[in-house]
C-alpha cells in the first residue's frame, strides 16, 4: 500500500476513533444531566429518611435504611396461585430483585407508586423476568389470592413491553408474623388504623442483589428511568446490563444530599485526560511513521542513482 494512503486511512481511523471516545463521554455527561435530583429519586446515607408523600400527622411511619443487610431467604409466603413459596424462589443468584412492600385495597398510595413503577419500567430497556424480578408482597394478612390476582392483572396490563411480566412480576401474601419481619429486616415501618381499616406506610422500593443483599433503596412516587436502570445495574452485581451500562455505572456514584446518581468529577477528568493523551498519541502518529518512512528510503534513492549512471 502507497505511503501517502496508509497514512489518510490512519488519519481516518485515529480521528474516529477520536469521535467515538468523545461521543462516550459526552453520553456519560448527558446521562448525568438526565439524572439530576428530583422529587423521589433514589436515597441513601441518612439512616432514617421521612417519605415526603406522608402526613404529618403519620411522619413517624418511615424507612430505616439497611443497606448490605441480607434477607431472610426462607421467609414463607403464598403466591396469588395459593401456592406455598419462599423469599428464596425469587433470588436465583442472577438476576437482581426489586422488593416492594403494598397492600391491594390501599385507597392512595400503593395505587399511585405502582402505576409511577409500571409507567417508569414501561420506558425503561431492562425487562421484567429477564433482566430482573419484581416482588410486591402484601402488608395485609387478610388478603385473598383472587384479590393478589386481580392486582396482579392490573398492573401487569400496564406493561405490555415485558413479556414475561407475569412471571416475573409477582404479587404475595403471608401472615402478620413474617410481613412484620420482612419490614423490620428492609427498614419499613407501618401502622394500622382498626377505624378506617387502612395502613399508614411510606412509598419504598429496595433494590436487592441476586443472592439476597439489599444494595440501594427508593422512596417517593417517581421513578425516572435512567435511575432506575442505574440501580438495577449496581444490583445486578455486574450480570445486569451491558459493557455500556457498567461503564456509565462507573462513572457516577450515589449522592446522597442529592437523592440520585450523579458523575464522579475525578473518574471523568481522569478517563478525559487518558483519552486525550491517546487522541494525541494517534495523530501524531501518522506522522512519526511519514517522517521514518521518508528517512530510510532516502539512502535507497542515491544508491540507485550511482547504479544509473
Amino acid at each position: 500500500m502507497p505511503l501517502a494512503c496508509f497514512h489518510h486511512r490512519f488519519y481516518a481511523t485515529s480521528h474516529l476513533l477520536v469521535l467515538l471516545a468523545a461521543m462516550t463521554l459526552a453520553g456519560c455527561w448527558q446521562s448525568a444531566v438526565s439524572a439530576q435530583p428530583n422529587t423521589g429519586a433514589m436515597q441513601q446515607g441518612a439512616d432514617i429518611v421521612l417519605n415526603d408523600r406522608v402526613p404529618r400527622q403519620v411522619r413517624d411511619v418511615t424507612v430505616e435504611q439497611k443497606l448490605g443487610a441480607q434477607l431472610t431467604t426462607d421467609l414463607p409466603l403464598i403466591n396469588s396461585l395459593g401456592q406455598k413459596v419462599r423469599l428464596g424462589d425469587y433470588l436465583d443468584g442472577k438476576r437482581p430483585l426489586i422488593l416492594t412492600l403494598n397492600y391491594s385495597n390501599c385507597p392512595m398510595l400503593c395505587n399511585v407508586q405502582l402505576n409511577q413503577l409500571a409507567q417508569s419500567l414501561e420506558k425503561g430497556e431492562l425487562k421484567i423476568g429477564d433482566d430482573f424480578q419484581l416482588l410486591s408482597v402484601s402488608i395485609d394478612p387478610t388478603e385473598t389470592d383472587q384479590r393478589l390476582q386481580d392486582t396482579q392483572a392490573k398492573y401487569i396490563e400496564q406493561v405490555p413491553s415485558h413479556p414475561n411480566a407475569k412471571s416475573g412480576w409477582s404479587f404475595t401474601r403471608t401472615n402478620a408474623e413474617v410481613v412484620k419481619k420482612l419490614a423490620e429486616e428492609v427498614g419499613f415501618s407501618y401502622k394500622y388504623n382498626p377505624t378506617t381499616k387502612e395502613y399508614a406506610h411510606p412509598a419504598m422500593l429496595a433494590f436487592v442483589s441476586p443472592d439476597g443483599v439489599i444494595t440501594r433503596y427508593s422512596l417517593g412516587v417517581a421513578f425516572p428511568p435512567d435511575q432506575m436502570k442505574l440501580a438495577l445495574v449496581e444490583a445486578g452485581q455486574g450480570k445486569v446490563g451491558g459493557i455500556v451500562d457498567q461503564f456509565v455505572l462507573w462513572c457516577y456514584s450515589y449522592d446522597p444530599a442529592e437523592g440520585s446518581y450523579v458523575p464522579q468529577a475525578w473518574k471523568i477528568m481522569r478517563l478525559g485526560g487518558a483519552v486525550t493523551m491517546i487522541a494525541m498519541f494517534l495523530v501524531l502518529l501518522p506522522y512519526w511513521l511519514g517522517k521514518k518512512g521518508a528517512v530510510e528510503s532516502a539512502p535507497l534513492h542515491k544508491v540507485e542513482v550511482a547504479e544509473t549512471s
